[in-house]
């Protein structure tokens, strides 16, 4: 990433992890940056490119500090839990995670943007790592592929990319719900 280019990326991960996505506006990641306006389009096509970006990278960032405080070798049911209660807690402390559940709009983006990078993400790799342990020490009913497993989790995904549009009060527990029921499937 080119200097300006990361100082844009800073100075918008700063605002928007302040302020939200409806409080900053082009103007002010241009000031915390020191460029002009003119540069900003440079690198970006709107505030939603560089949000939609900077979410990408809160995300993984996010995801990341989480596995590595992890106990990978937990049973399976208290191992994803774990897992989801943490990006859950992680979501709620902040502004930019918020987004994906506080503004159905901004969730569709960013859902359609990255349709097709679910399985070259982080997490998708972990869960991958998980399944094949799970695998190895004899943890899945018989019945159970790895690709049947993956089927599962990643319908998981897609309540989620589309989870504004779930009638819930609730929206954390029908995904601890959605979670239970796959594990009560896919364990012995």
């Amino acid at each position: 990433m080119e200097k300006k280019q990361q100082r844009l990326f800073n100075a918008a991960h700063d605002l928007f992890l302040t302020q939200g996505f409806k409080a900053t506006n082009i103007s002010a990641i241009v000031a915390g940056a020191n460029v002009a306006v003119g540069t900003f389009y440079n690198f970006y096509q709107s505030k939603t490119d560089v949000f939609v970006q900077v979410y990408n990278a809160e995300n993984d960032r996010v995801k990341r500090a989480i596995l590595a405080n992890v106990d990978f070798d937990q049973a399976p049911n208290p191992l994803i839990k774990t897992i989801l209660k943490q990006i859950l807690d992680q979501s709620a402390n902040n502004r930019i995670l918020q987004e994906w559940f506080t503004n159905a709009k901004l969730n569709g983006i960013i859902a359609k943007t990255n349709a097709l990078t679910v399985e070259n993400s982080f997490i998708y790799a972990t869960l991958v790592t998980l399944i094949d342990r799970w695998l190895a020490a004899g943890l899945l009913k018989p019945t159970m592929t790895k690709s049947r497993v993956l089927s599962l989790f990643n319908a998981l995904t897609v309540v989620d990319f589309h989870q504004s549009e779930l009638q819930t009060d609730d929206y954390f527990q029908l995904l601890g719900d959605l979670i239970d029921a796959i594990l009560l499937k896919i364990l012995k």
